[in-house]
């Protein structure tokens, strides 16, 4: 099929070559004093390179696919699926006190997803940040509200610290695992 296609983008690239290269040359074209129509030589041997080139743009279409076949590019434009995923909580246990999340590797192109609980008290809100100073201001932290969560490209999630504005509430985090 991806063989079809590329024959037909080749056969159409000709073909509006030739037609411009046609018009370019039109201009040219006279009529002879019988009235017969004189096409130039130029324009022949333009047709005669374009149709012999044909094959040679199939053949350099398929070498360009056959050589990105091998490359083991991830076409889907994600990471693949995992078969594990852990998960583990942190209870803030005092109001407005850092929380440094316990070490966990994200696998490449996955994310830790931190979620506020959704049984945290009406009114609480979970601080994220990357370091405990950052996670016990409101002001350069990023608040979640109960049952709210946020996702992030790390590469562990020990770099993550949480606070709370209500003791005892607790954060969820979750990442894919590779096995």
């Amino acid at each position: 099929m991806a063989r079809d296609n590329d024959a037909k983008a080749a056969a159409g690239f000709s073909a509006v070559a030739a037609i411009a290269a046609a018009l370019a040359l039109a201009k040219k074209v006279q009529a002879a004093p019988g009235g017969e129509l004189v096409i130039p030589k130029e324009f022949w041997d333009l047709i005669i390179a374009i149709a012999a080139s044909a094959g040679t743009i199939d053949n350099s279409i398929q070498q360009v696919i056959t050589k990105l076949s091998t490359l083991g590019i991830n076409v889907q434009g994600w990471p693949p699926n995992v078969r594990h995923t852990r998960s583990f909580t942190i209870v803030c246990a005092v109001a407005v006190q850092a929380y440094q999340a316990s070490p966990m590797t994200i696998p490449s192109g996955m994310s830790v997803v931190i979620k506020a609980s959704p049984l945290n008290a009406v009114g609480s809100l979970i601080y994220v940040a990357t370091t405990a100073a950052e996670s016990t201001n409101p002001n350069s932290s990023w608040p979640l509200v109960p049952n709210e969560s946020v996702g992030y490209a790390l590469q562990n999630a020990e770099e993550v610290y949480v606070s709370s504005n209500i003791a005892g509430s607790i954060a969820i985090f979750s990442a894919e695992q590779e096995p």
